[in-house]
């Protein structure tokens, strides 16, 4: 008979306060394969502490414990965890089965931590659970179920990973006799056929009436070996495994995750609130970025429209300015005269040149035709409102309805608003065709009552919110300004307010920009505008963002908290799954988990809340925006791709910064005093 446990002068010894505790004191024993052994004796005399010895969830202050081969004095904390994962089966007397699991999933639950598939280790744990008489429990959780049939259960749990020794704390010490007699027949059965090791611990001499041997302690000290008559193993299991533990994989990501949900599905309030904190701070930062996002994209949209070959040519001014004069003009050092723009038109690198002028902002102006006037206003100084930076059709080239927009260069005539035409054609059988080259009437007023009329053709006629807005061509805009100040010269002296240079390619808007410098006008290219721009709305979306990352940081001292309350609660959960072969890396893995899936949640429902908030108030804003008249406002909530993988990693970045320290904490209990946690 080969022996499998060999104790050789073995103590165990506790520090309690100022005084030291002599748990165990040379204490010399061996047993062989397949053989009942029981430890009596009274409270205190060592029983536990030398099954926890046995088992790995203790080591001896001194003397050696030999299980199979292994040292178990010297072993490491992975050695020891798969001596209990591999080796060894616990019953408990309080049965120590998880409460939220199932009667077949506590069965399952050493299988899991070994990386056996689901279907497999349900098979097996059924298989087990009807060997004990709990086929018809199976999906019973442990309140549901009597004391004998909760032990029955634990007794299935140690005996799933087919161990070869089952180490028993009191396994009828909550039972009645009847059931007691039951459960220690069934050990013994067990014992007989499966041929493993049997070691309990037990007060009840009839208990340990069942046992080859009974050794008595007593004071942490062997008294007395008592060989009983009871009849020996009728199959005694034949030891030829080594000393090497079987590799498994572990528990498997799948199983992880479905673990991560069972466990936050315990206190669905508290982990609720909880991922609401994740989750405020994720639509913060959603929704205040994908605002940074979408004006952007409208920007650059904006640009491109206008054209990034573009250079705005302007002239200098004096640095000393006279007092703002509202009936004046400010002399520009070198004005930009038709002959500067005429230069710049006999350029080999330039498209075309759109010079700008624009009138005074206070300006009164009414259009007549036939026998309608009404008052009007001018669209901003590119002369139509699709290129115009003060119209509110900014950048969007408008929908004619007949005629033409006013192009680039010099233009002519004015574009009329659907709205404006509608209001001259009333009352009369014609149409938007009929209005096109007909001749109006546009009657300008001085501050002091002057007024002059100057004639112009109607061009085109265009769609717009606005119905008193019109595009006024170049021509017109320079007779109104000439009479407005009283200088029939303005464009000799005073030149035009800008010139849009058009290059014919972006790679010749340098040249352009050199040429406009050397004639000591300022100048500035699309490009340059554009590149400004972005640098200022990524700053913007980097001081939005902060705003969400802080909320985040706060979430993040919720989590932690969680985190340690559920390890307060499932202390004593976290002793069993040592007890049962799980690592501390699992343990840490397990509770690293459960945050990480709390932050994760938190973070798609922000995510997705975040997206609805940004798309409501960009939908409220355009609504304003067009009882404004201002419209051709491209989406200004987007939400790109990497903002919603980002917040989402973010958010599990969180849930890991969370709970590190908890599932750190968890995993560093010791499996001895997490068993006694209540």
């Amino acid at each position: 008979m080969k022996t499998v446990i060999q104790l050789s002068d073995i103590c165990r010894q506790y520090q309690l306060g100022d005084s030291e505790v002599r748990a165990l004191n040379k204490i010399d024993l061996e047993i062989d394969q397949g053989e009942f052994v029981a430890l009596v004796g009274p409270s205190g005399s060592g029983k536990s502490t030398l099954l926890n010895l046995l088992g790995g969830l203790d080591r001896p202050s001194s003397g050696e414990v030999n299980v199979r081969g292994i040292a178990l004095q010297e072993a490491t904390e992975k050695e020891l965890t798969a001596h209990r994962r591999h080796n060894v089966g616990f019953i408990f007397q309080t049965f120590n089965l998880i409460p939220t699991l199932t009667a077949l999933e506590n069965v399952a639950l050493p299988l899991m931590l070994s990386g056996v598939s689901k279907s497999e280790r349900e098979t097996r744990a059924s298989e087990l659970l009807a060997r004990v008489g709990l086929k018809h429990r199976l999906e019973h959780r442990p309140t549901e179920m009597s004391g004998g049939e909760q032990q029955r259960a634990a007794i299935a749990r140690a005996l799933v990973n087919n161990p070869n020794i089952i180490l028993a704390d009191e396994p009828t010490g909550n039972l009645d006799t009847s059931t007691g007699s039951e459960v220690m027949d069934l050990l013994r059965d067990l014992n007989r056929e499966r041929g493993v090791t049997l070691i309990i611990v037990t007060h009840d001499p009839e208990v340990a009436a069942y046992a080859d041997q009974i050794v008595h302690l007593r004071d942490g000290e062997i008294v007395q070996v008592e060989v009983t008559g009871a009849e020996g193993s009728n199959q005694r299991r034949e030891d030829t495994s080594t000393t090497e533990m079987p590799r498994t994989r572990g528990i498997s990501l799948k199983d992880l995750t479905q673990t991560a949900f069972d466990n936050l599905r315990r206190r669905p309030i508290r982990n609720i609130l909880t991922a609401a904190g994740v989750l405020i701070g994720i639509v913060t930062l959603v929704a205040m970025v994908s605002f940074g996002v979408g004006v952007q994209n409208e920007v650059n949209r904006n640009f491109q429209a206008l054209g990034l070959e573009n250079v705005f040519v302007s002239p200098t001014f004096p640095e000393e300015e006279d007092a703002f004069d509202a009936f004046g003009i400010t002399q520009p050092d070198i004005p930009l005269t038709p002959e500067m723009a005429a230069q710049f038109k006999e350029m080999s690198t330039v498209s075309s040149v759109t010079p700008i002028l624009n009138l005074p902002s206070n300006i009164e102006i009414s259009l007549s035709y036939n026998s309608v006037s009404t008052p009007i206003r001018l669209s901003g100084g590119f002369g139509n409102e699709q290129r115009g930076p003060g119209g509110p059709d900014f950048l969007t080239p408008p929908e004619m309805l007949a005629g033409a927009a006013l192009g680039e260069g010099e233009s002519e005539g004015l574009v009329l608003p659907d709205g404006l035409a509608e209001q001259l054609l009333e009352g009369s059988n014609l149409d938007y065709e009929d209005l096109i080259n007909e001749t109006a009437t546009l009657t300008v007023r001085l501050p002091r009552g002057e007024t002059k009329e100057f004639s112009t053709s109607i061009y085109g006629i265009r769609e717009a919110q606005s119905r008193q807005r019109i595009d006024l061509g170049l021509a017109e805009r320079t007779a109104i300004k000439a009479w407005w100040y009283g200088r029939p010269d303005t464009l000799s002296t005073d030149g035009y307010d800008m010139l849009i240079v058009r290059a014919v390619d972006e790679n010749a808007v340098s040249t352009i920009v050199e040429s406009a410098n050397e004639m000591n006008l300022e100048a500035q290219s699309m490009g340059a505008i554009l590149e400004l721009a972005n640098r200022v709305l990524t700053i913007l979306q980097v001081l939005l963002g902060s705003v969400g990352t802080l909320a985040l940081l706060v979430a993040t001292l919720g989590v932690a908290n969680t985190m340690m309350m559920a390890i307060y609660e499932r202390t004593r959960e976290i002793g069993i799954l040592k007890a049962i072969g799980a690592t501390n890396q699992e343990v840490r893995r397990m509770f690293t988990a459960d945050a990480v899936l709390l932050g994760l949640i938190g973070g798609i429902v922000g995510v997705i809340l975040g997206t609805l908030l940004g798309r409501l108030v960009d939908w409220g804003g355009h609504q304003y925006l067009a009882s404004e008249g201002v419209t051709g406002i491209g989406q200004m909530s987007i939400v790109p791709p990497w903002l919603a993988i980002g917040a989402l990693i973010f958010a599990g970045f969180i849930g890991i910064i969370g709970g590190i320290y908890p599932a750190t904490r968890a995993a560093r209990l010791d499996p001895v005093e997490a068993l006694r946690h209540e």
